[in-house]
Order: C-alpha cells, then sequence, then structure tokens
C-alpha cells in the first residue's frame, strides 16, 4: 500500500493558457470571480501553465502596467508604435503577487490595486 501516486506521462507536458480581461467585458468567469476571456486581444493579464506556472500582465514601454480605464489609455492595448513599429503594450512575466494584485483590480475597478502592482514592480 502506496501513499504516493506517479503521474501519466502526458499530465507533464499538459500546457494551458488563462486570459483574464476587466470586469464588464465578459460574461464568463473563473472560481475565484476574475473575468476571463478566450481572445489574447482582448486580455489585459494571463497565466500560462507549461510544466511551471508563470504570469504575465501587459506593461508598456514606459513600466508601466496597462490601465484599462485610464483617460490616455483606454482601448489602446493592441496600439502600435508607428515610428518603432512594434507594439506599445506587452505580455511581461511578473511574480505571483503583482498578478494577484492585477487581478484585483481587473476585477474591482479599484485603483489601489492597480497603484499596489506598479509599486512591487518599481
Amino acid at each position: 500500500m502506496s501513499i504516493y501516486s506517479i503521474k501519466e506521462e502526458n499530465d507533464l507536458t499538459d500546457s494551458s493558457i488563462t486570459y483574464y480581461t476587466i470586469f464588464g467585458e465578459t460574461a464568463t468567469f473563473d472560481s475565484d470571480g476574475y473575468p476571463l476571456t478566450d481572445n489574447e486581444s482582448k486580455a489585459f493579464a494571463k497565466k500560462v501553465y507549461n510544466k511551471q506556472l508563470s504570469f504575465y500582465v501587459k506593461i508598456g514601454l514606459n513600466g508601466k502596467i496597462y490601465n484599462p480605464m485610464g483617460m490616455f489609455s483606454e482601448g489602446g492595448h493592441n496600439k502600435f508604435l508607428a515610428k518603432l513599429g512594434k507594439p506599445e503594450w506587452k505580455f511581461t512575466k511578473v511574480n505571483n503577487k503583482v498578478f494577484d494584485m492585477y487581478l484585483n483590480f481587473l476585477k474591482t475597478k479599484n485603483i489601489a490595486w492597480l497603484n499596489n502592482a506598479q509599486r512591487e514592480i518599481n
């Protein structure tokens, strides 16, 4: 009788990506109540599992986290910089604490969560 379980080989090769968006943009939610989307172009954060768990949020070239409710950034998360020819906002790997704070911001729209996440990055 053994208390250990052996993982199947195919369990180790499974990978998945979960995309998160702001509350009000979608009707689907995960088990914790965070809004989900199936379209990467509408996503502001993502969780990637490929043999290990990684967290990503959209960060601009200036190092600021994307604010979908911001006065100057609203609707610009897919915008390209004309002179540089690259996206203005890109998914950047962050730690779990920053990711959780940003998801709380997307869920509640409370700007304090965004500010705290930004402080953790800097």
